[in-house]
């Protein structure tokens, strides 16, 4: 499709100070969601392998519904961020009515799954029985957590869209404190509370969540934010309305779907090859989170920017964001990687676990820091260019095409064919992310993906208005 409005377009220097200025908060925010997960590896890390493995495996299960609700609620503000550009508050409103009513339907089964069978659960990743024990009574405690924090999301996601990245972060930092210090108490029976080892760690981060889903609502309704807005508001929409939003949002769900089904299958293959190889993974994987952190706030800051100003009829400086945002994230992204290459010993001193997982790891971190470039790169492209742009169907058929015709096969390939270890197993998933640059980047430059979904219908991107 090709652009051909002339509205002048920000000087590369000043978006990246547009860019950074809105990353920021939304990279402290992940920063603080991230320290979480990393604080609660390194305490759980200070027990044993079988207790690494079960709360990772456990929070396996909470990523996957995390990823689903993201895929809800980033195809929703898809949506907010073009309207938030048009400035029509009332639609956003309902967008956010639908987020959570969908977020709900699916919050419902992953919370019924983890109360009523969280042992089935954990049993299909791994079949150390001391692992499953101890995952299970985790995935228990957490899933109190997952139909509250479904509101979470759509607010979070929706504020973030319309430039409010800050309230989200302050909602965040409470959970993080609260996590910390409950984490600290319950784990290891600090200050006169019982050591109840995992299960102190699920009643610390449960009780986080819930603090966070609270203080975010009480906070966007009490100031009031736009946002705000009474139930009969976010439920006035009509079916033509959930059709348009439907059509663009469906791809982006089943692509989080796909995607994390996928990943997920990676995680029972290394599982499947023994307590320590799956150990090793949820350390690293824990800390590739970590190091995403900043790029995270560029991805969704980016999609942002790029939706505004599509949203704006703003075409030009659409593709314009798009070039700078790639050409930003690469050596940030180079240099994260070599940072995890040279301070591997530094970083696995903090673990107390058995000299196989430690070289698992070893050798994990270094095949993680090589590929890192390409993640990042891929991640711009789907997350910031394709669905800031509205271009979800290509994002969709790009992800699952690169996850189950070359992840997938390679990881069962590797483990049960070739018999490699759980590094080399990584490094030949791995090629998934070299296909994605070959087909993703060729449809970037091709701006077939800037569609205005808010546009009126004599109005199209091809146009000037």
């Amino acid at each position: 499709m090709h652009v051909t409005d002339r509205e002048t377009v920000l000087p590369p220097r000043l978006f990246l100070s547009l860019l950074f200025t809105l990353a920021l908060p939304i990279s402290l925010q992940y920063l603080l969601t991230c320290s979480m997960a990393v604080i609660d590896m390194l305490m759980i890390g200070q027990l044993n392998d079988a207790a690494v493995a079960a709360v990772g495996i456990a929070n396996q299960f909470v990523f996957i519904f995390f990823v689903i609700q993201f895929g809800i609620h980033s195809g929703i503000a898809i949506f907010t961020a073009q309207y938030w550009g048009k400035q029509d508050i009332s639609r956003i409103h309902q967008l956010s009515g639908l987020g959570i009513l969908a977020g709900f339907a699916i919050g419902c089964v992953f919370a019924g799954a983890a109360l009523f069978f969280p042992g089935a659960m954990i049993s299909v990743f791994s079949s150390d029985a001391d692992v499953v024990r101890l995952g299970a009574g985790y995935l228990r405690i957490v899933g109190f957590a997952f139909v509250p924090f479904c509101v979470t999301f759509s607010f979070m996601t929706n504020m973030r869209s319309m430039g409010f990245a800050f309230v989200p972060l302050i909602a965040s930092l409470a959970a993080v404190v609260v996590n910390i210090v409950l984490n600290y108490c319950l784990i290891f029976g600090n200050f006169g509370f019982p050591a109840m080892g995992v299960t102190g760690a699920a009643i610390g981060t449960c009780t986080a969540k819930l603090i966070e889903t609270g203080l975010l609502t009480a906070i966007i309704y009490l100031k009031p934010y736009p946002l705000a807005a009474s139930v009969k508001k976010m439920l006035g929409f009509d079916l033509a309305f959930v059709k348009r939003v439907m059509a663009t949002c469906w791809p982006v769900f089943l692509n989080e779907v796909f995607w994390v089904t996928g990943v997920s299958m990676y995680k029972l293959v290394y599982a499947r090859m023994g307590t320590q190889s799956i150990a090793a993974v949820n350390i690293v994987a824990t800390l590739e989170e970590f190091l995403f952190v900043p790029f995270f706030g560029m991805f969704h800051a980016g999609s942002i920017l790029i939706g505004n100003s599509i949203g704006a009829k703003r075409y030009s400086q659409a593709f314009a964001y798009g070039k700078f945002m790639l050409l930003a994230q690469l050596p940030m992204a180079l240099g994260a990687g070599l940072v995890l290459i040279l301070c591997r010993n530094f970083i696995l001193g903090f673990y107390n676990i058995s000299f196989a997982a430690h070289a698992n790891a070893y050798y994990l971190m270094l095949t993680t820091g090589l590929v890192l470039w390409a993640k990042t790169t891929n991640f711009t492209t789907v997350v910031s260019v394709f669905r800031g742009g509205g271009d979800t169907r290509f994002g969709f058929f790009m992800d699952l095409s690169a996850v189950w015709c070359i992840g997938v096969p390679m990881a069962f390939t590797g483990a049960f064919v070739l018999h490699w270890p759980v590094y080399g197993v990584m490094a030949l998933i791995a090629l998934e992310e070299m296909f994605k640059l070959i087909i993703g980047l060729p449809r970037f430059f091709s701006k077939k993906w800037i569609k205005d979904l808010v546009a009126d219908p004599e109005i199209r991107p091809g146009q000037n208005p």
